[in-house]
């Protein structure tokens, strides 16, 4: 019996359908290696991290999610490396490794965390990280890149002061410029920024308000420069200017912040003149005046340079009076000769005192102020007063003729 049935199997096997076998068994010994993966292969499923956006001065955690594809090949001495630029860095090393990755092995696995520190001066931007994991399989070397962008917030923040004026001390009369500088200390740039000045006791011009300032990038900063005026009668002290700025940040939102300054006006001698004499001066006239001259500012003023504004109708001859120091609410009295011009018309005329000055630290000034003196036109014979010298030299040539003639007549009749 165990001789029949081994006699059977051999037949069997060398029949055809035992041939057929075999080949069935060799084509799916093939099939099954034509399948079977040459090298594994480690792809990046994912990455996120702690902060979206990462903010300035914090430590983000970027964590990265990779797997392996073949189900028949695992990767072997995976290391995954980072490669950071500013203002990103890495905390630690820059290369973390494992020593296998397959394709059933679980999510936890192929995380991998780095820890990036953001420098406090970073500006908001998308900055690039370059991931590359490199593997082996029976020696042989591979590698995968990629290439993460990292998102960088952040806000505009300002701040601002004032950085030059034009003149540097500014005077009860004075105009000026003043320059402030708008610093944007945020990491974040701001467009169709505005500035605008106000204030209280000090004019701001109209036409120089408001300053178009455009863009202030992040850790950049702009200039905006008001024209001022200060009245002439404001007392001495320290007054207001306020700044308001105007932006849209770059998420489109629009801001605004103020910052408050304070400009002194510092004190400075001031004038008013008044006409002393009470009689109307004449036109064509030569005539001695006396102008009271009154220091009407807050600070003394000395080596005082005093002459007449040289306004139509009046003139002098350029006299100059010297005042050693005039102080607040002192008056003088100046005396000068001036001349009307004969064709000055009646009323009210100006004209008016120029001073050049020194206060108590040397600084020169020079001021003017103006008065009223009243004039009339001349009557006829005050006009022909001008004239007389020569009425009375030629009605002493006639009287002469007249003698001379008369003379001669008597001579003839005798």
């Amino acid at each position: 019996m165990k001789t029949q049935a081994m006699t059977m199997n051999k037949q069997s096997l060398s029949g055809p359908s035992g041939l057929f076998g075999l080949f069935a068994l060799a084509m799916l010994l093939f099939s099954a290696a034509s399948f079977a993966s040459v090298n594994p292969k480690l792809q990046l499923q994912n990455y996120s991290l702690s902060e979206t956006p990462a903010q300035p001065g914090h430590v983000v955690a970027l964590t990265l999610d990779i797997k392996s594809l073949e189900f028949d090949n695992c990767a072997d001495r995976v290391a995954v490396q980072l490669v950071v630029s500013y203002p990103l860095s890495i905390q630690g090393s820059d290369t973390q490794y494992i020593e296998q990755l397959c394709y059933n092995d679980s999510d936890a696995a192929g995380t991998f965390t780095f820890y990036l520190p953001v420098d406090n001066l970073a500006s908001a931007g998308t900055y690039p990280v370059s991931l590359s994991t490199t593997y082996e399989k029976r020696y042989t070397k591979l590698s995968e890149s990629n290439t993460l962008n990292i998102r960088v917030g952040g806000s505009p923040a300002f701040s601002a002061a004032i950085t030059t004026s034009n003149p540097v001390d500014i005077y009860a009369g004075d105009s000026a410029d003043v320059t402030v500088t708008l610093q944007n200390t945020g990491s974040s740039l701001v467009q169709d920024a505005r500035a605008t000045a106000t204030s209280s006791g000090i004019e701001v011009k109209w036409a120089g308000s408001q300053q178009v300032v455009g863009t202030i990038a992040a850790r950049g900063s702009a200039l905006a420069t008001f024209h001022i005026e200060v009245p002439k009668n404001l007392a001495s002290g320290t007054y207001p200017l306020d700044v308001k700025l105007d932006y849209t940040g770059e998420d489109r939102q629009n801001g605004t912040t103020t910052f408050h300054f304070d400009v002194p006006v510092k004190p400075k001698a001031d004038f008013t003149a008044n006409y002393g004499a009470k009689g109307v001066m004449r036109a064509g006239a030569v005539q001695e005046v006396n102008v009271t001259l009154t220091n009407s500012g807050t600070e003394t003023a000395s080596k005082l340079k005093v002459r007449i504004k040289p306004l139509f109708p009046f003139s002098t001859d350029g006299t100059v009076r010297y005042i050693d120091s005039l102080a607040p609410g002192q008056s003088i009295n100046l005396t000068y000769v001036i001349t009307v011009d004969k064709d000055a018309t009646a009323g009210s005329q100006l004209s008016g005192l120029l001073m050049d000055f020194q206060n108590p630290q040397g600084k020169s000034f020079s001021d003017s102020a103006d008065f009223a003196m009243p004039v009339r036109t001349a009557t006829f014979a005050e006009e022909m007063d001008q004239y007389m010298p020569f009425i009375y030299l030629f009605g002493i040539i006639i009287a002469l003729v007249v003698v001379k003639r008369i003379a001669g007549m008597f001579k003839k009749k005798k």
